[in-house]
């Protein structure tokens, strides 16, 4: 069963060698070879039968490749986050044109300051979300999308993260009853 008809991506940019790093992987990454594996990754999207959207890279923010950090989509609405890591903040405003291409303004919501949320410190299982307190989403940004989340009849749990840098780095569900999680070291 398909659970999405349209997928927004953001080509990377060259700044990307420079992005916020957790220190797991050495070396800068190379730019080349990521062009290659997003072109492959926009084919393996096409080849699931979805609508993809391809958003120009955008040099003043070296991670906005990392387009669900800056917007998080349910099935019934859209919530334009509001990234804790200062040199991603701006990535929320440049995101919300591709989102408004699938959303009414009455179905975006937006995360404000203080509160701070990523995307990858959510997870969707089904219309109950998960999200990971990290250095990036802090407790006010948990209270504002669950009280979002309550408008549209879905719910939220916080997860407290002590090693990993986002809920997702560290889980992700993969549908019908499927949660991948890496081997403990």
């Amino acid at each position: 069963m398909k659970k999405f008809n349209h997928v927004i991506v953001r080509r990377p940019c060259k700044a990307m060698v420079e992005g916020i790093t957790s220190g797991l992987y050495p070396g800068k990454p190379d730019f080349e070879l990521a062009l290659k594996q997003h072109d492959t990754y926009i084919e393996a999207l096409k080849q699931c039968d979805v609508d993809v959207t391809v958003l120009e890279a955008d040099e003043r923010y070296p991670d906005s490749c990392f387009v669900e950090d800056p917007a998080l989509i349910t099935r019934k609405c859209a919530i334009i986050t509001n990234p804790g890591a200062e040199s991603r903040n701006g990535e929320k405003d440049e995101i919300i044109g591709a989102v408004k291409k699938f959303f009414s303004d009455d179905q975006i919501e937006y995360i404000k300051a203080p509160g701070t949320l990523e995307g990858g410190d959510v997870m969707m299982v089904g219309d109950h979300f998960y999200v990971g307190r990290s250095a990036r989403t802090n407790e006010e940004g948990i209270r504002q999308l669950t009280e979002i989340l309550a408008k549209y009849d879905m719910t939220c749990s916080e997860v407290k993260l002590e090693e990993v840098l986002h809920l997702k780095t560290g889980v992700n569900y993969l549908e019908d009853n499927n949660m991948l999680v890496p081997a403990s070291s």
